[in-house]
């Protein structure tokens, strides 16, 4: 039997799951490594914690699989993007990374500005100039930590730095090194213009390779440290919402991929480039080499949920506790006994601002519409609803860029709500179906990895094969309906706050 391993390393913690060549989950574990808060805005990770949480996740997923390590066909990694670590030329992290939460290089964003410019910017890399990116990070070691960056043999992301340590390559992939600020995404190779321009030597910045490809074999010390075999193949994964978009296939036009966690992200596939220009979409490079994603980033969306649950819901986690259930699906219960449109409850997620399409940091969540008659129910649905909003919204971004949908492939959390899942098919009014295996990201890193040693011809081939998708949420004419009305007025409701500037007017109450 041939199995394929996946590591996903994410913000919180990293997974090991094995997977069956048809992708079928065989075994996983986990285990969480902590963030540090140097200061408020400041957010870092030691990136020996990843190393450690991948061979610890890794021996006890061999383990859990009763399988000899020789049966693994390859190994692939999957990772929170962005986040930035320099090491020396023996792969050893001269600080902690930079994690991509992490705030500190406004300064830095607009030195970007200034020597290379927002146009030009989207025009080669595919993105907007925010914290959020690698090279602010990179900058701000070169400006304020100069010894270590005269010391940096290369900078890394989490993907580079796991398969290093099981590799000794030093090598990225292109849906990774798209995320930086640094890549041509046409060219698929670091951008000359932009590196001369910030003076950052593209020889700090390691191979890239496309997806899917052979970097490398698991080292004598590696295989004692993880359980693998020595010489397993070592495949270039990808970036943790391109590797979710492969593991719900999304590898041909008319699909796009819906991950609704803490946030939402929403990639669309394209095989030709596709910019917006207004800048309220990302374009990126997928993992399946030579093609594209377009990419929305919504920041709160099942984090308003948590925080309705935590700072609200003590009744519904009282009775999930008696009853032994998730305080969600109780949540889930009483949002059905609101009617679609939640009586005219109306809520704006930005509880940290507004990311995609309106990029306003200063945006702060809102419910309007309430009457004495409205309840919990209401509530609990409006934030549901208000979640989805968001989401068409960029959904017809896309669509003005040419791009058309036939079916939304839906990952996350969120998805094991049945009502939430048909929600989201009525305001889209396009089918959504969720994928069976829920870990997507970490399918997707295995599919790259059944490619990389010829299981599979091609990406497409394997994620035809290794994806199943289970339920399938058609639109509902009658709730469709209400929505298209009450999309128009979400709509209205944050143009009418943002032309007032009464978010701005809130900030400086802001805690």
């Amino acid at each position: 039997m041939q199995v394929l391993a996946a590591i996903d390393a994410g913000t919180i913690g990293c997974r090991t799951i094995i997977f069956s060549e048809n992708g079928r989950e065989i075994a996983r574990d986990y285990e969480e490594y902590p963030s540090t808060y140097p200061r408020p805005a400041w957010v870092e990770q030691n990136a020996s914690d990843w190393w450690r949480a991948v061979c610890n996740t890794s021996k006890r997923a061999i383990e859990k699989a009763g399988i000899n390590p020789g049966d693994i066909a390859s190994i692939s990694v999957t990772n929170q993007r962005e986040t930035t670590v320099p090491v020396d030329e023996d792969g050893n992290p001269l600080r902690n990374a930079i994690v991509w939460q992490d705030r500190r290089t406004v300064k830095q964003c607009d030195e970007i500005r200034q020597k290379v410019g927002a146009d030009q910017i989207y025009q080669i890399a595919g993105l907007t100039i925010d914290p959020y990116f690698s090279a602010p990070k990179i900058l701000w070691i070169k400006e304020n930590e100069p010894k270590i960056f005269d010391s940096t043999y290369k900078f890394m992301l989490v993907h580079d730095f796991i398969e290093m340590k099981l590799s000794n390559e030093f090598i990225t992939d292109w849906s990774n090194a798209s995320r930086t600020l640094l890549f041509d995404v046409e060219k698929f190779n670091w951008s000359e213009k932009i590196c001369n321009a910030l003076e950052i030597p593209p020889e700090k910045l390691v191979k890239t390779h496309a997806s899917g490809k052979k970097i490398g074999e698991v080292t004598a010390r590696a295989a004692r440290e993880t359980g693998f075999a020595e010489g397993t193949p070592v495949i270039a994964g990808g970036g943790d919402q391109q590797c979710g978009a492969l593991g719900v296939g999304v590898i041909k036009p008319g699909r796009i991929k819906a991950t609704m966690g803490t946030g939402t992200f929403l990639l669309a596939y394209t095989d030709k480039p596709k910019r917006d220009p207004r800048k309220r979409v990302l374009f990126s490079c997928h993992a399946d080499p030579g093609k594209w994603v377009v990419e929305a980033s919504m920041f709160t969306t099942g984090s308003v949920y948590r925080w309705f649950r935590d700072q609200l819901g003590h009744p519904e986690k009282s009775v999930a506790e008696i009853l032994g259930k998730d305080p969600y699906e109780i949540l889930c219960d009483v949002a059905e006994q609101a009617p679609p449109g939640s009586g005219g409850v109306l809520l704006l997620p930005h509880f940290v601002g507004a990311g995609a399409p309106y990029w306003d940091p200063d945006a702060r969540g809102v419910i309007v519409g309430l009457a004495l008659g409205h309840t919990r129910a209401h509530l609990v649905r409006a934030i549901m609803e208000g979640a989805c909003f968001e989401v068409r919204k960029n959904i017809e971004v896309m669509k003005e860029l040419g791009l058309e949908f036939q079916e939304v492939r839906i990952t996350g959390g969120a998805t094991r709500s049945p009502l939430w899942n048909q929600i989201q098919a009525d305001i889209y009014n396009i089918p959504v179906s969720r994928g069976e295996v829920e870990e997507a990201t970490s399918l997707g890193a295995a599919i790259l990895a059944g490619v990389g040693v010829g299981v599979y011809k091609s990406v497409s081939d394997a994620a035809e094969t290794m994806v199943q998708i289970g339920e399938r949420r058609e639109p509902d004419e009658n709730n469709r309906e209400v929505y298209d009305k009450l999309y128009k007025v979400h709509n209205d409701v944050y143009m009418a706050l943002k032309d007032k500037d009464v978010y701005a007017k809130l900030s400086e109450f802001s805690v």
